[in-house]
């Protein structure tokens, strides 16, 4: 039996709560009672063991909840897992005496190891206020206890010889994802396909070999937004595979935090089955409250959420980001989208000896936010320290909920001597690298094939300018962000009439004074006006000067340039703001040489005003990429047309004659 079978059967348990249960409460039964009918087989074998240390126990008197949870190890131990069960029962067991179910059931719950006893108590979704009866109580009120345990035991084997540790992480995908999609939400953002994560495992890890495979070395591996921990636990995977090949001992121990309770018991379950203790899973908002602040990792590996807003998280973030040192200072991105928060949060944990980093994105974090801006900051800060790698356009149709275009980035705080103050730029977006799927996931549709994935570890590890790949200096993502200005010009005519269509709390003496001059509506420059002026013995303020030119000026193009102090050509000129323009000069191309060719040429009087300059940072990998595909030409449209034409008369004569 496939995954994909096994995880429909599982899901279809749905059908005895129909007319019963909400869509949405639906799986508050299943997904729970999966983990336990994997926990059950999974311990078949180990009751007597276990039994016979609860013997030893009581004999010694330590019977209570608190003495049994402080013999955890020993229990684990004679368990052969990093879980147990003391209560001598298991769903194949409570379904022999359907009379005392709801109380067995409860017996059963409570004799599982503290660990699980969390875990299941997170499936409830109800925080601190969950309670192991959530799981089965108001399946009992519906007389369905019996009905849906049976249908587990009876119709389900998730026997470890039938279903081993990757299937079962397989599975647990596949009914989270049924789950999600019948309530209309896309599975996508509660764990990653394992094509991508095969994927960005891979490079993530390429090149560090001598590095990870030494007898004897611990490893951490780090996820902020662990999800169900499919990128952890198959990053560990692999790590340990090729240990075994190496034949070197290695110790991978994972750290992940989620914000949803039932992802996170998820999680954690799917990682304690797979012989971890699990200690390093936390469950929480890593935006708001890092449960690993003091930690740093080896390998750290994300898909955070994409577009998602950090409007509740905003006020405690910014406030973080005031300390210089902490890990969100180098800027903020608008608050529409938190993407490059957690590449920030990964970045601040990278250990000065040496980290690795692998992060999924949508386009925003390459180019949104201009020179200045939170986002722009943030790149540059990438660029600054030297910690980007690598960008990946990865192919389209690769993710369950989405199409729009995904990007991997690399980052390396120790990179080798070939690979410093550069980045490569990867277009494996590319129907070459993938195979088609022979049915759809969602909006999912093609697989990163293996002749893909090896061909982009080949081009990446190599690390020079391809067909598909350019290597780039980090100058040539920085930009400088230049003010253009040209000068006002102004006349000065119907000087009255302009002075009594004025808002009367903009009237005042000084104005009026001038209007009453004679010939004051004669048409003059700005030149020629103050002149008049001080003809008259008129004595103008800053004040006055403004009001006048902002009350009584008209824009003339043919008119002469107005300087800030009148009748002083020395004096600076007054900017235009409607004439006002910005150019993006890339940092390799002299400025004076751009403004001289690009700017001076059309607009002769332009100035640069460069106290306003910004330094600016962008990946622009769709332009750099861009192929131009030619138009189709007129004859060959039209000759489309009057095929389609042709066919449509052809059709309409057999109708007619028929």
């Amino acid at each position: 039996m496939t995954a994909e079978e096994l995880g429909q059967m599982i899901w279809n348990v749905k059908e005895l709560l129909r007319n019963v249960y909400d869509n949405k409460d639906v799986e508050d039964v299943i997904l729970p009672f999966t983990l336990l009918r994997r926990l059950d087989c999974v311990l078949v074998g180990s009751e007597n063991l276990v039994a016979a240390n609860m013997k030893q126990l009581e004999e010694l008197g330590q019977t209570s909840q608190e003495d049994i949870d402080n013999m955890m190890p020993m229990l684990m131990d004679a368990a052969g897992y990093k879980f147990y069960n003391t209560s001598g029962l298991s769903l194949s067991k409570l379904i022999t005496v359907p009379a005392d179910l709801t109380n067995n059931f409860k017996t059963y719950l409570e004799g599982f190891s503290p660990n699980i006893r969390e875990i299941l108590k997170n499936f409830t979704g109800k925080g601190e206020n969950a309670s192991l009866s959530d799981i089965f109580l108001n399946l009992a009120r519906k007389n369905l206890l019996l009905q849906v345990t049976k249908a587990f035991v009876l119709d389900i084997d998730l026997s470890p010889d039938k279903v081993d540790n990757h299937m079962m992480g397989t599975v647990f995908e596949i009914v989270i994802r049924y789950a999600k999609e019948s309530v209309g939400i896309g599975a996508g953002q509660f764990y990653t396909p394992r094509d991508i994560v095969r994927l960005m495992t891979e490079i993530t890890l390429l090149g560090q070999e001598d590095k990870i495979y030494q007898d004897g070395k611990i490893i951490s591996v780090y996820d902020p937004c662990c999800g169900t921990g499919g990128i952890l636990t198959l990053t560990k995977d692999t790590i340990e595979e090729t240990a075994k090949e190496r034949r070197v001992d290695v110790t991978v121990n994972l750290f992940g935090q989620e914000l949803n309770d039932k992802t996170y018991a998820l999680c954690k379950s799917d990682i304690i089955m797979k012989g971890d203790e699990a200690k390093g899973i936390a469950v929480g908002d890593t935006l708001l409250v890092d449960e690993f602040r003091d930690q740093k990792f080896n390998f750290m590996l994300a898909n955070p959420p994409y577009g998602v807003d950090w409007k509740r998280e905003y006020d405690s973030v910014s406030a973080e980001a005031e300390d210089k040192s902490s890990r969100f200072a180098p800027g903020l991105p608008d608050k529409s989208d938190g993407q490059l928060l957690f590449t920030l949060h990964m970045l601040h944990k990278m250990d000065p000896k040496g980290s690795r980093v692998g992060i999924l994105s949508n386009g925003s974090p390459l180019f949104n936010g201009g020179a200045g801006s939170g986002w722009s900051n943030i790149r540059k800060h990438m660029l600054d320290n030297d910690l980007l790698d690598a960008i990946i356009a990865l192919p389209g149709g690769l993710f369950y909920g989405t199409g729009i275009a995904t990007y991997l980035w690399i980052f390396d705080n120790k990179k080798p001597e070939s690979h410093k103050n550069k980045v490569l730029l990867i277009n494996a977006a590319k129907d070459e690298y993938v195979q088609p799927m022979r049915k759809n996931l969602g909006m999912k549709n093609v697989l990163v094939s293996d002749y893909g994935r090896s061909e982009i570890c080949r081009i990446y590890h190599d690390f020079e300018t391809c067909d598909n790949a350019k290597l780039m200096d980090k100058d040539d993502f920085f930009y400088t962000y230049i003010t253009v200005e040209r000068p006002l010009r102004l006349t000065y005519k119907d000087v009255k009439t302009k002075y009594t269509t004025l808002d009367k709390k903009k009237q005042s003496e000084a104005l009026a004074n001038i209007v009453a001059l004679d010939n004051i509506d004669t048409e003059r420059t700005d030149a020629e006006f103050f002149a008049y002026l001080e003809s008259k013995k008129v004595k103008t303020t800053a004040k006055l000067i403004k009001d006048c030119r902002t009350f009584f000026g008209e824009v003339s193009e043919t008119a002469p340039e107005v300087h800030v102090i009148p009748l002083d050509d020395s004096s600076d000129l007054v900017a235009d703001t409607n004439l006002r323009d910005y150019e993006s000069i890339p940092f390799k191309t002299d400025i004076q040489e751009y403004f001289q060719n690009e700017v001076l040429r059309f607009a002769p009087d332009a100035w640069m005003d460069r106290e306003k300059d910004k330094i600016g940072c962008e990946f622009p990998i769709s332009k750099l990429f861009y192929e131009y595909q030619p138009l189709r030409s007129v004859e060959d449209i039209l000759a489309d047309i009057r095929a389609l034409e042709e066919e449509e008369e052809q059709e309409l004569s057999s109708l007619l004659n028929d």
